[in-house]
């Protein structure tokens, strides 16, 4: 069934033995984000409330367990409260069935799944500390709402509060566009390994023009969001030490070599041991090139950070 066309709030997939779930992940809006502007897939399930939302290649392609498909398209005139019952009884998903009858259009129905979508940030957006589970993607059927993620940042970073633990890099700027002074004063601290709360502080600017500043240039495309919260997909695991290799010297190297364990993720490691995203990049880049450790989960995400460092 069409995960969107329930009439009852659906209930989290269960997360498989490759999604790790834990201590230390980064903050719900921040993951969505990085999602989306990077153009990732990923089922993302928030826990307690019985939300999912389905995001393929950083855009939103569906929600459940918020506002029900039927009661949308209800809303719309689309079809008639008499029609539900038959269309669930039916085995098939809401959506297709209705388009089956030819009682909806395509465009009727993408309407109503971006209302549901929409709807459904709207009442996450008034929620904070929200716990989540990552899911591998899922191939839905068409239409979907297709919300590009362009559009999903805009409402978002007008809504809430700047994350001054997000680190941000320069962008591939598509078209020019003039910098105001103060976004500038910003622009210039921004290197992909500094985060917002230290662009804060070398900048000598209040936290609330930091923010405005950071809005306007991620509408702008000039910046986006570092690769670093890659970390969280990243799963590595030691390898048998030889006579040609040996432990780390460094202190901090050393205990996240010993964390490692085939099983945790690279940001709940970096969780545990209290490290900035950047050195622990940095740390596990050595460990790899000394042949310590090898990359169980996220080959892709840790390809692309090493890449950076």
């Amino acid at each position: 069934m069409f995960p969107a066309d329930t009439l009852r709030p659906a209930t989290p997939p269960r997360p498989d033995a490759a999604h790790l779930e834990g201590r230390g992940d980064p903050p719900f809006w921040e993951m969505l984000s990085y999602l989306v502007s990077h153009k990732l897939s990923r089922v993302v399930s928030v826990r307690g409330l019985g939300i999912t939302l389905y995001v393929r290649e950083g855009r939103l392609e569906a929600a459940s367990g918020y506002r029900l498909l039927g009661e949308v398209l209800i809303q719309h005139h689309f079809v008639d409260p008499t029609e539900i019952a038959p269309a669930l009884a039916s085995g098939q998903s809401l959506g297709q069935y209705f388009l089956g009858k030819r009682r909806i259009t395509g465009l009727q129905l993408r309407a109503a799944l971006r209302q549901q979508v929409r709807e459904t940030l709207d009442h996450l957006l008034s929620q904070t500390d929200l716990p989540y589970d990552l899911g591998p993607a899922q191939t839905l059927p068409s239409p979907t709402a297709s919300i590009e993620g362009t559009e999903f940042l805009a409402q978002t970073l007008g809504r809430q509060p700047l994350a001054l633990g997000m680190v941000y890099q320069l962008a591939d700027l598509k078209q020019e566009f003039t910098v105001d002074v103060r976004s500038w004063q910003v622009l210039r601290w921004i290197n992909g390994r500094r985060t917002l709360s230290r662009v804060v502080q070398r900048s000598g600017l209040q936290t609330e023009e930091v923010g405005e500043a950071i809005r306007g240039l991620l509408q702008h495309g000039a910046i986006e969001q570092t690769n670093l919260l890659g970390l969280r997909f990243i799963v590595p695991r030691r390898l048998p030490l030889d006579s040609t290799k040996h432990p780390p010297g460094n202190l901090r190297a050393n205990l996240f070599l010993k964390h490692i364990d085939g099983q945790q993720n690279v940001w709940q490691i970096q969780s545990v041991l209290n490290l900035a995203a950047d050195e622990t990049m940095t740390i596990l880049a050595s460990l790899h090139r000394d042949g310590l450790v090898e990359i169980v989960q996220g080959r892709q995400e840790f390809d692309r950070l090493m890449h950076t460092f």
